[in-house]
């Protein structure tokens, strides 16, 4: 069926591309990708960097310098105590957009603070003014701002999920101009950042009131919250910490109490323990510092790989049977989301692989559909060419049936029992007809050439006739019972039982012509699974035409061999040899070897009913031959299974 191959294929491809394709274009699975992406987010933990650390505005801090918002001479004594101990930076992540009101003096006295320390950076916040308003950009006061080391939004991506994954590097209303906090604090302390660019980058359209974002990243995560190292800002405050501890340290300073509000959920974390904004820019930090910040791959990529990937199943569900077609589907789906789950923790890339495994999932199904859509129509072809061929019978029981099965595959199950009974009677019927032919035929000529023989007219013309049609009648009776041999009915058969059997049986014949019969047998029985009676006649048909083409006082060779898991039975004489013509019809009906030779006889069934029994046991046979030289029938058949030498 190549048409109905092709077809089923062709069709199974366009229907796995198409939602493959549009799953991947619509991102209608989006929320499956992002778990898989955090599946490897938890899966791919890494050690904190040692300089590397959070001064923590936590529960305790709360508890001994009271309640939130503190003052900001706090502030500024916190970073003279992180400079006067050595830190590279220090990263404020606190809003500073408005004045104290009740003590002024504060302010003058943190911006001294920044201004002495020289390496503080400050935040931006861009923010609505109301739902859906318009975007504003908050900035540190001025007398703060001025003496800043940088200026970095404190901005995380949240997914429709509520999941913060990944960030913008640049963002701002109107025009991309800020820099992503965690990217600021790395300008500030002067650490290289590869794959970043330090400079802003040029962007095309300046859209005024509206946020203009540039260049979207995802994190690959440290670890789950708490897993940067954090002391509590009242305790550095108060000096509560051994002298050198901050010396060349990026720290970090900001909330972590979860009164704070400044909490996200992330990949790594959960709804019960999000993790804190601060801590949320300490992973965006090291993964800009590694270079393990994750980019998308493009649109056009992400979908020729989408397809690629669904595409494969039909790489082998073709050439596999259902069940180990299923397994490796399997096997595949797993291998596509392992991959994907582990690409950005290695490769730094993300490939959206839901589009592509729901094509794997579905793979299976829709080329099973469409392989019974395929078999559905050639039975039903097949079922009205028998109802041709049958006289009518199978859709006369097929009509009478549909009244009691709607299913069309049960209508179609009892249309080829039908047949399969009527084929069944026909074989009965084949068989009745050989037996008569065996008993209503072959008797009366054996008969006559009795009679013949008995009347001393054994050489003549009739005689001869009589003789080549018992012989036809005979072949054309054993030919056709090797066609109809029921091969469930094979035994175990020992090949070198059978060629000893045949070679006895053609050595009075090979004695009269003078010819000598070699055997080159093994000791260790040969077994293969057939009919002995069938493989016994074959070979010796095999032996007898060596000894009738082999000339006088020359050698007949019958060789058994074992080569791989075949059986290799050849028989070679040293004759007149086959022409390439005559080899190409030798095993066709009523053809024989050297035909044009009026002095040799045969009905042209021989090797017909060679090649019949071989390929009924499962085997194959050819001929080799040099004209004048020699002649070699080999017949390969093969062996049983880790056959037992049991008899």
């Amino acid at each position: 069926m190549p048409h109905y191959h092709f077809t089923d294929r062709s069709s199974t491809a366009l229907i796995l591309l198409l939602l493959a394709l549009l799953v991947s274009y619509s991102g209608g699975l989006g929320r499956v990708d992002n778990v898989l992406y955090d599946l490897g987010q938890k899966l791919g933990t890494r050690p904190a960097p040692s300089d590397l650390v959070i001064v923590a505005i936590d529960e305790e801090s709360l508890s001994r310098l009271g309640r939130w918002p503190w003052s900001r001479r706090l502030h500024a004594a916190l970073i003279d105590q992180l400079k006067q101990d050595g830190a590279r930076v220090i990263g404020l992540d606190l809003i500073l957009a408005e004045p104290q009101a009740n003590d002024p003096s504060a302010d003058i006295m943190l911006a001294e603070s920044i201004r002495t320390a020289g390496n503080v950076v400050l935040p931006v916040l861009i923010e609505s003014n109301r739902t859906n308003g318009q975007m504003l950009e908050t900035l540190p006061l001025p007398q703060l701002g001025q003496y800043a080391a940088a200026l970095g939004r404190v901005h995380a991506e949240l997914d429709e999920d509520g999941i913060a994954r990944s960030l913008f590097l640049w963002e701002g209303v109107g025009t991309a101009l800020w820099p992503h906090f965690a990217q600021a604090v790395l300008m500030a302390a002067k650490i290289p950042t590869p794959g970043l660019s330090a400079i802003l980058p040029v962007v095309n359209t300046v859209q005024p009131y509206t946020l203009v974002r540039y260049d979207q990243r995802r994190i690959n995560f440290l670890g789950a919250p708490g897993h940067v190292r954090s002391f509590s800002y009242a305790q550095v405050l108060n000096g509560e910490f051994p002298q050198g501890l901050f010396k060349d340290q990026i720290v970090l300073v900001g909330a972590t109490a979860a009164g704070m509000g400044d909490l996200l959920t992330t990949p790594v974390s959960g709804l019960r323990q999000p993790m804190p904004g601060v801590e949320f820019h300490a992973n965006a930090l090291e993964a800009m510092r590694q270079d393990r910040l994750v980019k998308s791959l493009p649109d056009w990529l992400v979908m020729l790989v989408c397809a690629m990937l669904a595409l494969a199943p039909l790489l082998w569900l073709p050439q596999l049977p259902p069940l180990q077609g299923l397994l490796v589907c399997l096997l595949w789906f797993v291998i596509v989301a392992s991959v994907s789950i582990t690409l950005p923790l290695w490769a730094g890339v993300w490939q959206p692989p839901s589009g592509a495994l729901l094509a794997i999932l579905l793979a299976y199904p829709v080329w099973s559909w469409r392989k019974l859509e395929s078999a559905s129509r050639f039975l039903d072809h097949e079922l009205k060419r028998l109802h041709y061929e049958l006289a009518g019978k199978v859709m006369h029981r097929h009509k009478k049936n549909n009244a009691i099965f709607s299913d069309p595959f049960q209508a179609r199950i009892i249309q080829v029992q039908t047949a399969s009974s009527r084929l069944r009677h026909l074989q009965t019927e084949r068989k009745e007809t050989l037996a008569f032919i065996s008993h209503d035929i072959r008797v009366p000529l054996a008969s006559a050439l009795m009679q013949l023989e008995a009347s001393g007219e054994a050489t003549g013309k009739l005689y001869a006739s009589l003789a080549r049609a018992l012989r036809l009648a005979e072949d054309f009776l054993s030919t056709s019972r090797a066609e109809m041999t029921d091969a469930m009915n094979f035994k175990e058969t020992d090949m070198g039982s059978v060629l000893h059997q045949a070679a006895d049986d053609a050595h009075s014949a090979a004695r009269i012509k003078a010819v000598q019969l070699i055997r080159e047998l093994p000791d260790e029985p040969v077994w293969v699974s057939g009919d002995f009676g069938l493989l016994h006649r074959a070979i010796l048909n095999l032996i007898m035409n060596a000894v009738k083409f082999a000339p006088p006082d020359t050698k007949v060779t019958i060789r058994l061999e074992v080569i791989n898991t075949y059986a290799e039975i050849s028989v070679t004489d040293h004759g007149s040899g086959i022409s390439q013509a005559q080899q190409a019809q030798l095993f066709k009906r009523f053809s024989r070897a050297n035909a044009a030779s009026d002095n040799l006889d045969g009905t042209g069934l021989g090797l017909y009913f060679v090649r019949s029994v071989t390929e009924k046991h499962g085997g194959s046979i050819g001929v080799a031959s040099e004209p004048g030289v020699y002649t070699s029938f080999t017949m390969r058949l093969p062996l049983i299974e880790d056959a037992k030498a049991t008899r």
